[in-house]
């Protein structure tokens, strides 16, 4: 191709065609002219044109030295080390396939690892100016638990004293209901300060964002819909803008649509609407939201923290019984995912550990490679081959095999990226960011370029420095001779102990994360799960007034409401499908309650009132007992006659009776239930609860927990004689008979006739549900189980590898003890006393670095010591058997060796 002249001097490389014919043109001038000279002076024609040369010296030195002041002659020469590599493979399929899909293995599974944790941890929010955008907010140590929130009285002081932020602004994840010519249906939305957009430098699709005026008490409802919304919704209307729709029983106009790829709070929101933050009296009870926060230029997340802890307790006295509020200033990215870290980093690690056991064994492939290729490299140096050429000719072999290995690598990290929101545990945060981008793209190379040269560089160094006359001497590629082979067999032996050292490695850490997820799994949740289905009902009326601070309507409303549905459900149970029905406000892995101050009357009172003792309160009908088959240990559960003019009573659990009474009964006990964060004195008798029963405890949030928590349930329909109003909607339970998802349109139904704009959220079965709260465990359990039993396969192919290629080299040896008369016993032991002496030394080894590196998973095991005798035998046993596979095989080859054959080559 003839490029321009300008091209030519910006990249000399381009032009090296037309460089090489311009130089043999000035060449052969230079040849005729000194030819001239010659036969001027006299010389014969036929002698003029041999003088030229002699006094014109080596043409092809001269190129050569003339290319090298180019400077592009080492590409020139990469290219040629390319091709004949290329070549040289060819001529060894087996072998290229083996390094290359072995390092697919390798680099693949770190490729995907890297590109799930650069998603999650290291990229940039896709914000700009992230790093300046913290989660702003406080504890309280009388919170439980703790969580980093701000409150309706606590924002506005932050906003107007607070010189380290830009812009503060708070949200609610909330489900609206949306009335549409298919009934209603619940959303996943957010209300939302109209700060929070600028605050995240979010311009709109179409139309605006909010603006202060929304945020008022009696403006417009107004909404903006997702760029998802929008075009599943609307079809991608332009026309939207103004467009009015039933929300929560109320119309809302569109105003605006958001980009694509705006996700926050989450990717399933689709609705935002204004957060009216109402305007409470000090001293009133409080609505917290989380919050976030745009810091200044150059303000640290330490400095804004100290701010606004003064800020928050600048009016406090040192007689205060109000707990303190302790300020968090957390950056937002570091946020999300700290608590994904450690289980990122535990992955992390074991997809490198993978790496290196593949790397080690081909590198057993590479030196075994160069034994069957010492004559060829050797010719090579006879020929005139200097060292550095044999060397750069190796590594550029392996670096084409690592290049290779990573391109097959990369296209199976593409589909494993493309798979992890499916594959993935739980709800992830940034997980739809995760992808093949150009910093996957430098890393895969990088790592591919890397583990090329690491791999050659051992085997090129060790062959380049053959004995010429020993290596041209030999007769056979099989004889045994010579220095540098029985050198690459022990490194070989070496490399096989290393490999199954570290699959020992993987294999106990597979095996603790395996006895302990077991071990959590049979944890008696207190309830049985089989056969029934939960739901949560969003209630439009309940938020709404929530948060403009009408907490006595809000409770009225909820219970008439909860009321009005536990009689429609009741008619439910005569359905043949239908075993029992239960209403609640809490629910296990949903909700666990609200947390309450518990006073038993006679008993001493702590001085000060945030020690009381303290139990989670929930409200539930009579059937929930039958639903969730809860054990009842003493005493009775609910019955309709608990109703709200009958006495109060309770139903406490193990875990609140020992606190409370010390090991005596509860029954018949009296005890007075208070306000969060309130003071608590003991009332008259109408205002105590009487325990009526005492049931096991439920593990409501985590199987893991070294206790439950302490809790009391009281009747539904006593709820307003309660301390706290039913201030969130209630939870459905049912118990079926048969399929639970076949009673999903009864109950859809049943809600439908209570409230027109009330809808069915999160419907799923308790088993469902359960299985979900184990499922981080149960992954890391699947994939280091797996990237163990890769690691193990890995290992036995490289001791069958080593042992079957020994048996090559010494076929002539066996061949000649065949023929004095030894038996196929004697052969086998010979074989496989090789092998077994190469896994003892690993397992020796991989026991101890398993004992010191099992340490690290100690916050992953549930009920299991990171020492556990067990898991260790146990994982040396299953080695030791395959193991033994491994070193048969090779074992009953040597067997079948013909001594008159063999006698004969040899």
């Amino acid at each position: 191709m003839k490029w321009p002249a300008w091209v030519y001097r910006l990249v000399p490389y381009l032009g090296r065609r037309q460089a090489e014919e311009d130089l043999q043109e000035e060449l052969r001038l230079h040849l005729e002219l000194e030819r001239e000279r010659q036969r001027d002076a006299g010389v014969p024609e036929a002698d003029a044109r041999r003088a030229a040369r002699r006094r014109l010296g080596n043409g092809t030195l001269i190129r050569e030295r003339t290319r090298d002041v180019w400077g592009w002659r080492w590409l020139d020469d990469l290219g040629r080390d390319g091709r004949h590599a290329l070549r040289g493979l060819g001529r060894s399929p087996g072998f290229a396939a083996a390094v290359v899909l072995v390092l697919a293995l390798g680099i693949g599974a770190n490729t995907a690892m890297f590109g799930i944790v650069h998603g999650m941890l290291l990229r940039p929010l896709p914000y700009p100016e992230a790093d300046a955008i913290v989660r702003v907010g406080h504890v309280s140590a009388a919170s439980w638990p703790a969580q980093v929130v701000v409150s309706n009285l606590t924002l506005p002081r932050l906003q107007e004293e607070a010189e380290s932020f830009e812009q503060l602004a708070a949200y609610v994840p909330r489900s609206p209901t949306w009335s549409g010519p298919e009934g209603p249906r619940t959303l996943q939305g957010a209300m939302v300060s109209p700060a929070l957009f600028p605050l995240l430098r979010t311009a709109p699709h179409l139309g605006r964002l909010f603006v202060e005026e929304d945020a008022r008490d009696g403006a417009d409802r107004v909404a903006l819909l997702s760029h998802g919304a929008w075009s599943n919704r609307y079809g991608a209307d332009p026309g939207v803008i103004g467009v009015s729709f039933d929300l929560d029983g109320e119309a809302s106009t569109v105003v605006g649509v958001l980009p694509a790829g705006f996700s926050f709070p989450s990717p399933a929101v689709e609705v935002w609407t204004p957060l009216v933050v109402p305007a409470f009296e000090p001293g009133a009870l409080g609505l917290n939201f989380p919050a976030l926060g745009r810091l200044r230029p150059g303000v640290a997340p330490e400095r804004a923290a100290a701010e606004a802890d003064t800020i928050l307790n600048a009016d406090r006295s040192p007689s205060d019984p109000r707990p303190r509020l302790e300020a968090r200033v957390i950056p937002l990215q570091e946020e999300m995912v700290r608590g994904l870290r450690p289980a990122l980093v535990l992955l992390s690690a074991v997809t490198a550990l993978v790496l290196v056991i593949a790397c080690i064994n081909v590198a057993g492939l590479f030196l075994a490679h160069g034994v069957a290729r010492r004559r060829e490299l050797a010719v090579r140096r006879a020929l005139g081959a200097g060292r550095g050429r044999i060397v750069r000719q190796l590594l550029t072999e392996s670096v084409v095999l690592g290049v290779a290995g990573g391109m097959l690598g990369l296209a199976a990290a593409a589909l494993i990226l493309h798979a992890a929101p499916a594959l993935a545990f739980g709800d992830l945060p940034r997980l739809e960011e995760v992808g093949v981008d150009g910093t996957v793209l430098a890393f895969v190379a990088g790592l591919s370029v890397v583990a090329g040269l690491v791999l050659g560089a051992v085997p090129a160094l060790s062959w380049s420095r053959l004995h010429l006359v020993r290596a041209l001497g030999e007769s056979s590629p099989r004889a045994a001779g010579g220095f540098r082979i029985l050198s690459a067999n022990r490194i070989r032996a070496a490399l096989a102990v290393t490999q199954v050292g570290l699959a020992l490695v993987l294999l106990v850490g597979a095996g603790l994360l395996l006895r302990g997820f077991v071990r959590l799994v049979s944890v008696d949740p207190g309830y049985d799960a089989g056969s029934v289905l939960t739901a949560t009902v969003n209630h439009p009326d309940l938020g709404r007034l929530i948060l403009a601070g009408e907490f006595e309507a809000a409770g009225e409303s909820a219970g008439r409401f909860s009321g009005a549905l536990l009689e429609r459900l009741a008619r439910m149970e005569a359905l043949p499908a239908i075993e029992a029905v239960g209403l609640s406000t809490a629910l296990p892995f949903i909700y666990d309650g609200w947390p309450m101050p518990v006073l038993v009357p006679g008993r001493p009172e702590p001085a000060n009132p945030l020690d009381l003792p303290r139990a989670r309160v929930r409200m539930a009908s009579p059937g929930y007992f039958d639903v969730m088959r809860l054990r009842l240990r003493r005493g009775r559960t609910f019955t309709s006659l608990d109703g709200s003019g009958s006495p109060r009573v309770a139903v406490v659990n193990e875990s609140l009776e020992r606190e409370l009474f010390d090991g005596e009964p509860a029954v018949g006990r009296r005890l007075q239930l208070g306000p969060l964060g309130g003071s608590l004195q003991v009332g008259s008798d109408d205002e105590l609860w009487e325990v009526v029963g005492v049931v096991a405890d439920v593990r409501y949030d985590d199987l893991a927990a070294a206790e439950s928590s302490a809790a009391a349930y009281i009747p539904l329909r006593q709820g307003e004689a309660s301390p706290f109003p039913m201030l969130n909607a209630p939870l459905i339970s049912v118990r079926t008979t048969g399929n639970p998802l076949g009673v999903v349109p009864f109950l859809r139904e049943a809600v439908a006739d209570v409230h027109p704009h009330a809808a069915l959220d999160d419907v799923t079965t308790m088993e469902a549900r359960l299985s979900s709260s184990v499922a981080q465990p149960r992954f890391q359990t699947v994939f280091v189980a797996s990237f163990g039993a890769v690691a193990l396969l890995l290992a036995m192919l490289g001791v069958y590898g080593l042992l079957s290629y020994s048996v090559a080299q010494r076929r002539g040896e066996i061949g000649i003890r065949m023929a004095l008369g030894a038996q196929t016993g004697h052969v086998l032991a010979l074989v496989v006393r090789q092998g077994a002496l190469l896994v003892a030394a690993g397992i020796g080894l991989g026991l101890v670095a398993a004992a010191a590196s099992s340490r690290v998973l100690e916050s992953f095991l549930f009920g299991v010591a990171t020492g556990d005798r067990l898991t260790f035998i146990a994982a040396a046993l299953v080695l030791i058997a395959v193991a033994l596979v491994a070193c048969w095989l090779p074992a009953r080859r040597a067997t079948r060796i013909d001594p008159l054959e063999t006698l004969r080559s040899e």
